[in-house]
């Protein structure tokens, strides 16, 4: 007789939490699943494999247990798609060879291997303790289908991965809210933020405002970065310090037109094309004064995520 529904989730959540043990993550930023195999001696191989996602190849005498990720998936699915594929490793499981309808389709009826591997990338990719810090960094009072969107872009997980893992934490409530969250899509929400400045329909557009002082984020590349921050030109103070490149442009609305002087936001908008790293450092201050005077500073660290291709160099003559 096979594992229960609960002893699949409680064996996964186990199995997850043991591995995290091991690092010292900071639960602020996404859990770097990749250095997690690597620090496990583990191969990982990106290639294109057409409808293959992942596969997972055991240790032999002669060679190191590997992990192949198809090169062609969202990072956001590379991403589970190796946590998937760790699980295998951990319960020394036999080889996996894992198609993208087996792993992200719903409906597919899986075994009780990849049951639990489904729920333990769940588990390492999202655990309770950065759901946590990060809502509370967003400030989230309410969950709705825009704050769950920039939750799962600061986890670096899918939208619909990051809806059924607040489900399981219990922190979707009921399962009314259940339903309402999962019935949008990341492209319902694209489509009310306006998703001109996208890429590709696979690329995300992600809100910043002051309470994410501080903050690093992990964008794609062709993703856009919005920042939203205060501002009253009324009073002579401007934010400053905003870089003149290509891909930046800033603008100021005013939040009521009919009042003078009305405070107002200053909205930039930056679009990752070539930009591997940009640490945005803003000041708030008068122009014909020096920095020091500033009332407000603000600071960011852009990092750009590229698809990898292929096998490590390190991990080749490790």
């Amino acid at each position: 007789m096979g594992l229960s529904k609960a002893e699949i989730i409680k064996t996964a959540t186990a199995e997850a939490n043991r591995v995290l043990s091991k690092f010292d993550f900071s639960y602020t930023e996404p859990i770097d699943i990749f250095r997690i195999i690597e620090g496990n001696n583990i191969i990982i191989n990106f290639q294109k494999i057409d409808k293959l996602a992942g596969a997972y190849i055991p240790e032999t005498q002669k060679n190191r247990p590997g992990i192949l990720i198809n090169e062609n998936l969202p990072i956001t699915r590379q991403r589970y798609t190796a946590a998937h594929e760790l699980c295998h490793y951990i319960r020394k499981d036999p080889p996996s060879l894992d198609t993208s309808s087996e792993l992200f389709m719903e409906e597919y009826k899986r075994d009780e291997k990849e049951q639990i591997a489904e729920v333990f990338a769940s588990c390492i990719l999202m655990p309770r303790k950065l759901i946590n810090n990060i809502l509370k960094q967003m400030g989230v009072v309410e969950l709705t289908p825009f704050s769950v969107y920039e939750l799962s872009l600061r986890m670096d997980t899918s939208y619909q991965a990051t809806v059924n893992r607040l489900a399981s934490l219990r922190i979707i409530k009921s399962g009314r809210q259940y339903q309402d969250l999962k019935s949008y899509s990341p492209k319902d929400v694209k489509n009310h933020y306006g998703k001109d400045g996208l890429e590709t329909n696979w690329n995300n557009i992600w809100n910043i405002n002051e309470q994410d002082n501080n903050i690093i984020i992990y964008p794609a590349l062709g993703d856009e970065v919005r920042i939203k921050l205060e501002e009253n030109p009324s009073t002579g103070y401007k934010w400053m310090g905003i870089p003149e490149i290509r891909y930046i442009n800033s603008n100021w609305s005013p939040s009521d037109e009919n009042i003078l002087g009305a405070v107002g936001d200053r909205c930039i908008k930056l679009q990752i094309k070539d930009i591997k790293e940009m640490k945005l450092e803003l000041f708030y201050n008068r122009p014909w004064l020096p920095k020091s005077n500033s009332i407000k500073v603000f600071k960011i660290n852009i990092i750009t995520q590229y698809k990898r291709h292929g096998i490590k160099l390190e991990q080749l003559i490790a």
